[in-house]
């Protein structure tokens, strides 16, 4: 079978894209790499040239939060990180009965952010 999907990115509304995409980059981790508008309006962040979320300015007053859940190779690796950069949004590393070892995180705009590792 030929493979012709690459990645994919989700997209989050804000109220405040650039603040929101800066709490990504010192609280996360995420590296900004391009951004769009004058004023800026768009913000494209990524981690690891794995994980790609985008943020879009929004004007609405009832904006919906979003869920990802992003797979990791050590979710304790990962939760650790965040913790030494002051996330305190978070939970803690918990295996589950679906059988992933997993914590969450809420942002700013309340976007919730699930890591995990699968185990056996």
């Amino acid at each position: 079978m030929v493979r012709n999907i690459s990645h994919f990115a989700a997209i989050f509304p804000s109220g405040h894209p650039e603040s929101l995409a800066n709490w990504y980059a010192e609280k996360l981790g995420f590296e900004i790499t391009f951004k769009w508008g004058d004023p800026v309006d768009y913000i494209v962040t990524n981690r690891e040239h794995a994980v790609s979320i985008h943020f879009v300015k929004s004007e609405s007053k009832n904006i919906q939060s979003r869920q990802l859940y992003v797979f990791c190779h050590d979710v304790d690796a990962i939760h650790s990180d965040f913790e030494s950069r002051g996330v305190k949004t978070m939970t803690k590393p918990e295996d589950q009965d679906y059988r992933m070892r997993d914590f969450d995180l809420t942002d700013p705009d309340g976007n919730r952010i699930t890591f995990g590792t699968g185990f056996e």
